[in-house]
C-alpha cells in the first residue's frame, strides 16, 4: 500500500484527497481491494503531523483541545474520513457508471476495467498524484505536460465529436508542438489558419509561446469556407492552478478583431484541463464572473474519451510514464 499523503486535520477537502488516494492504490494495482475499514486502519497508524500526540490508534474516547472543548478520538475522526472519501467514490461510480473504472459497493472498492478507461484514468490519477506528493516523485512536468497536453486534444476532439484530422495540439510542452505544426508562433498560427480555412491575425509576429491554447479542435463543415465550431483548451497540470489558466483574449476577444492569433468568424468557445476533481470546488468559484471556460476535469476528460480513446501509440506513451511514476511512490 502506498504511504498516505501528509493530509491536515479539519480540512474540508481532506476526504476527495483520500477517494484519490484510494484511486491510486487500485489503479496501479499496489492494492487489489480497499475498505473503509482497511482506509481508517491506514490513516489511524499515519497521522497527521499536526494531530494531538496523545491522540492513539485505539482512542476512541474524546480527547479536550486546546480550549478544553471535547473532540473525537483521532481514531473515529480516521473513521469519519475515510467513509466520507467512500460517499465521494461513490457519486463518482454512480456518475460516470460503467465509464468508472473502479467498482465501489459500499465500503468496498475494487478494479472494474482493466482496458481503455483503466489506461486513460490511471494516466489521470498519477498526474492527481503528483499533487497528493509534492516534490517527491520527481517530475519536472516535461513529458508528463505533453502527454496531457496531447489527450486534451482527444478530448475535446471527441467531445465536439471530430475527426483527428481537425484537432492540433498547439501547446509547446516538452519544447515542441504537435500534429506537424512548427515551432515558431507565426509560422504555426499560419499554418494552423489554413488548415481551418480561418483568416491569420495581424499580431506582433516577434511574440512566443501559444497563448493558453495548448489543444485546439474544430468542426468544419466540409466547404472550406471558414465559420465552425472551434475549442481553445488550456491544459494544466500544476496543482490548484486550473481556475486562472484560461486561454488568452488574443484567441477570442482582443481589439481590434485583426490583432488576435486567428480571424475566427465565429467567437471560440475556450476549454481548461486538469487532473484534479471539480468535487474540490464550489458551486460559487464557478460564476461565469471570473471563469468563463469550460473545465474539463479528469472525470470529464474520461466521460469524453471513453467512446473516442487516445491513439494506441498515446496510450503506450501514457503507461510507460505512469510505469515509470508509479515506482516512485512511497510504500508504507
Amino acid at each position: 500500500m502506498y504511504q498516505p499523503p501528509k493530509f491536515a486535520v479539519g480540512l474540508s477537502d481532506d476526504p476527495i484527497q483520500i477517494a484519490d488516494w484510494v484511486e491510486l492504490n487500485l489503479l496501479t494495482e499496489e492494492e487489489t481491494l480497499l475498505s473503509v475499514h482497511s482506509v481508517t486502519d491506514e490513516l489511524a497508524d499515519n497521522p497527521p503531523d499536526d494531530a494531538n500526540q496523545s491522540e492513539t490508534r485505539s482512542g476512541y474516547d474524546p480527547l479536550e483541545d486546546t480550549n478544553g472543548q471535547s473532540v473525537p478520538g483521532f481514531w473515529v475522526s480516521a473513521e469519519d474520513r475515510a467513509a466520507t472519501a467512500f460517499l465521494e467514490l461513490q457519486e463518482r461510480s454512480n456518475w460516470l457508471g460503467e465509464r468508472y473504472p473502479l467498482a465501489i459497493d459500499r465500503e468496498t472498492a475494487v478494479i472494474n476495467d482493466g482496458g481503455i478507461s483503466g489506461d486513460i484514468y490511471r494516466f489521470l490519477v498519477l498526474l492527481r498524484a503528483r499533487h497528493l506528493y509534492p516534490m517527491g516523485l520527481d517530475d519536472d512536468g516535461e513529458v508528463s505536460g505533453l502527454l496531457f497536453e496531447e489527450l486534451a486534444k482527444c478530448a475535446i476532439g471527441a467531445y465536439i465529436g471530430t475527426i483527428s484530422a481537425s484537432r492540433a495540439r498547439f501547446g509547446v510542452a516538452g519544447g515542441s508542438r504537435g500534429d506537424g505544426l512548427p515551432a515558431p508562433l507565426a509560422d504555426a498560427v499560419a499554418e494552423l489558419s489554413d488548415r481551418m480555412h480561418e483568416g491569420p491575425g495581424e499580431f506582433d509576429k516577434l511574440a512566443l509561446g501559444d497563448f493558453g491554447g495548448d489543444a485546439l479542435a474544430w468542426k468544419p463543415f466540409g466547404d472550406s469556407r471558414p465559420g465552425q465550431l472551434t475549442v481553445v483548451c488550456q491544459a494544466t497540470i500544476s496543482e490548484r492552478r486550473w481556475k486562472r489558466k484560461q486561454p488568452a483574449n488574443e484567441w477570442t476577444d482582443k481589439q481590434p478583431a485583426s490583432s488576435r492569433l486567428i480571424r475566427f468568424v465565429a467567437r471560440p468557445v475556450t476549454a481548461v484541463a486538469f487532473p484534479e476533481t471539480l468535487s474540490l470546488t464550489k458551486p460559487t468559484e464557478l460564476d461565469g464572473l471570473s471563469f468563463s471556460s469550460i473545465p474539463f476535469d479528469r472525470l470529464r476528460l474520461l466521460s469524453a474519451l471513453y467512446d473516442d480513446p487516445p491513439p494506441d501509440c498515446l496510450l503506450q506513451r501514457m503507461n510507460a510514464w505512469g510505469q515509470v511514476i508509479a515506482q516512485r511512490i512511497p510504500t508504507v
